[in-house]
């Protein structure tokens, strides 16, 4: 029986890397596949423009179908209200003017449960229930999303699945450019934070305790991503007298980002936002980085206080400057944490990820 033929939607800025390796890890399994463009356009922010690129994208995806005449249709998307309403149009249309059985399957990185209590009459008469009739599978980055999301009986158990994101685990080399570039001396040790700079992902956290942390030890904090709240964070290193201490980078491609792993000690990530399987977590898994992060969804899953990480309360400046400053104090706990964390990575390899993704494939195909 031949492997079945899989159209995998492309991102334009975030999760690309991901998306890549996922449709390159099963062309190397022997399966057939093509990519087309699932995103909105930069620099299109009206409505009306947003809804043109839908359709545009929505045709685009049909033409190319006709063509490759695909088994499975991959959807990157997320459990939200504007990305349902994205596939909810997009798949309507799909099956308007595309006749051929085709199994569809939604990846959600990052999902907002509560969208499936909407109050909304178009997501909750309308929306949702297409999806669920219609999408063959639904894949979760947390075994928390599947079981929240199977206990409630918003989707059938059957139709759900947990996957992870492959992490290009061979790419992190450390280079003693770096801390020349920025400037840190040797004897301090780097701290990092990578993500969007809005409150929950804990950044407002981390700045009130960066403090705490440099009255004891030796450090820099480096700040890389921007967002809604970059310039109310800078005026906060500012009034805490910290500025000399913290690096802004500002945005970052993926894979620009790369060295800031590769060359820090200590990923600080006290995250409180509905996070699926945070990149920025687990490329410093795989990098070999120590770790101070909440106990949220994917995390959970696959690490464990002290081996991997050290766990932190949300919203709690002082409680993540101890454990930071715990970590600091202890070199027998970094080196062990470092060395748990390259041997963890490789769970999150193209191979490993690729061999349970299209063990998952097969099974929607033969649902």
């Amino acid at each position: 029986m031949s492997k079945p033929r899989i159209l995998f939607s492309m991102p334009t800025r975030h999760h690309v890397e991901i998306a890549l390796d996922e449709m390159e890890g099963l062309q190397e399994r022997g399966y057939t596949c093509n990519k087309f463009f699932y995103a909105a356009k930069d620099g299109v922010r009206s409505n009306t423009g947003r809804m043109r690129v839908i359709f545009q994208n929505a045709f685009n995806l049909i033409k190319l179908a006709r063509f490759f005449k695909p088994d499975v249709i991959y959807f990157n998307s997320r459990l939200e209200v504007l990305a349902g309403i994205r596939d909810f149009i997009t798949i309507s249309l799909f099956k308007t003017f595309y006749r051929h059985p085709v199994s569809f399957i939604i990846k959600s990185h990052g999902s907002d449960i509560d969208v499936f209590e909407s109050k909304n009459p178009l997501i909750s008469k309308i929306v949702l229930p297409f999806l669920k009739k219609h999408v063959s599978a639904w894949l979760f980055l947390s075994t928390e999303e599947r079981k929240k999301i199977t206990e409630a009986d918003y989707l059938p158990a059957a139709k759900v699945f947990v996957t992870k994101n492959i992490v290009r685990i061979t790419q992190f080399k450390a280079d003693d450019a770096f801390r020349k570039q920025y400037k840190i001396p040797d004897h301090h040790k780097i701290l990092l934070f990578v993500g969007r700079v809005i409150k929950q992902k804990g950044i407002f956290d981390v700045i009130k305790a960066f403090p705490q942390i440099k009255q004891q030890h030796d450090v820099k904090l480096i700040i890389v991503g921007d967002g809604t709240e970059l310039e109310s964070i800078q005026q906060l290193t500012i009034e805490l007298g910290i500025t000399n201490q913290v690096i802004f980078t500002g945005f970052i491609p993926e894979q620009d980002v790369i060295p800031f792993y590769a060359n820090s000690d200590i990923l600080v990530f006290p995250t409180y936002f509905p996070e699926g399987f945070p990149m920025a977590l687990f490329n410093a898994v795989a990098a070999g980085m120590c770790i101070v992060t909440t106990p949220t969804r994917a995390a959970v899953d696959y690490l464990t206080e002290p081996e991997n990480c050290l766990w932190t309360e949300p919203e709690n400046s002082t409680n993540l400057a101890n454990k930071v400053n715990n970590l600091l104090q202890s070199t027998a706990l970094i080196t062990e944490m470092k060395a748990n964390n390259m041997i963890k990575g490789n769970l999150f390899s193209k191979r490993q990820v690729c061999v349970e993704l299209a063990a998952t494939i097969e099974k929607v195909i033969n649902l």
